[in-house]
């Protein structure tokens, strides 16, 4: 539909696809990809809207985001990947899982959740996109960092930096959309028992955002799931945790 979707790959073995949260882009992963064997096949997509990928003429949607993942894997002939996603790419993945089983051999959803906004959630979202409308896209990248980072982080300097670089990509307008497309993502709840194949959930103890009751619900869901829960990292654990999980 006209979209450009950027991306970073390098070959190697047992291929490995990392999705970014809200307002991020790839460099996300940088601290993920430096703590893996240097050998990792990677692909890590830009979703629409984020980083340096642009819209296409229809509205992002979690399924879209799911479809454009898959392309990327069919053009580039990547088979049978392990796929992680933190928050957004969380939901994204869901969306593999759901539309096109079979595809990945392991899922690690990360401070993430398979249920739908609730109304408190959507009406959230709504204000968000009203600040960004009103005050731009820094005042709400400058009002949702304490809720993705820890405060008391020893990095949280340097993270919210980074955090602010990676917003400024997305900008006025691929953070509205993605914000509409997050309100109107579909309740994945059913169809955690189809997954078949490894999944590990990760979340941080600290995470306000997806707190641990919501990685429970994931990980009582995924037939075998295994659960770990990071001690003192909040929503953004790939990069304050980049070696753990």
């Amino acid at each position: 539909d006209g979209a450009d979707i950027a991306y970073r790959i390098r070959k190697g073995r047992d291929p490995l696809v990392l999705l970014h949260g809200l307002g991020c882009d790839a460099s996300m992963w940088d601290g993920v990809v430096a703590a893996l064997p240097s050998d990792v096949a990677l692909v890590i997509p830009e979703l629409r809207g984020h980083g340096a990928s642009t819209l296409g003429y229809r509205a992002p949607s979690v399924d879209q985001w799911a479809d454009d993942v898959v392309r990327l894997l069919e053009l580039n002939k990547i088979e049978a990947p392990a796929i992680a996603g933190l928050s957004m790419g969380g939901y994204t993945a869901f969306g593999i899982a759901e539309w096109h089983p079979g595809l990945a051999r392991a899922f690690a959803f990360i401070s993430t959740s398979a249920a739908p906004d609730d109304q408190a959630g959507r009406l959230r979202r709504a204000a968000g996109i009203a600040t960004i409308r009103r005050e731009g896209w820094r005042r709400f990248a400058a009002a949702m960092t304490p809720n993705l980072l820890n405060p008391d982080g020893p990095q949280f300097p340097s993270h919210s930096k980074h955090l602010v670089a990676m917003f400024e990509h997305a900008g006025d307008w691929g953070l509205p959309t993605a914000l509409m497309a997050l309100a109107a993502r579909p309740d994945r709840r059913e169809s955690l028992p189809t997954i078949a194949v490894p999944s590990i959930v990760i979340v941080g103890e600290v995470d306000l955002l997806t707190p641990v009751d919501k990685a429970k619900e994931i990980a009582a869901g995924i037939p075998g799931a295994q659960l770990h829960v990071l001690p003192k990292i909040a929503h953004l654990s790939a990069m304050e945790a980049p070696s753990e999980g």
